[in-house]
């Protein structure tokens, strides 16, 4: 009898430690998507131009850049207000900058 006893005691503790780590797997994937939505960046648009070169367009609390980034540097191309299209945006700083 005391070794059923024993037996039962086992099944129970292995059942408690992995209802245990479910809920704890859980808990952390919860906790762990919740913080995406507080980051304040956000790449909205991705175009590559060759292997290592690439522009993409960045959210930043409530204002738009476009980044140019290759594998040994990186450099805002613009910075775009909400409502303007990037093509005419785009154009006016190679303007300014020129």
């Amino acid at each position: 009898m005391a070794e059923e006893l024993s037996w039962v005691r086992w099944v129970l503790a292995l059942f408690v430690v992995s209802l245990a780590m479910a809920a704890s797997f859980y808990a952390l994937r919860r906790l762990r998507d919740n913080n995406k939505l507080w980051m304040p960046i956000r790449i909205t648009g991705r175009v590559r131009l060759n292997r290592t070169a690439e522009l993409m367009l960045v959210e930043v609390d409530n204002q738009r850049f476009l980044i140019g980034a290759t594998a040994g540097n990186i450099s805002k191309v613009a910075t775009l207000s909400d409502q303007a299209p990037i093509e005419r945006s785009f154009q006016e700083e190679v303007e300014r900058s020129s």
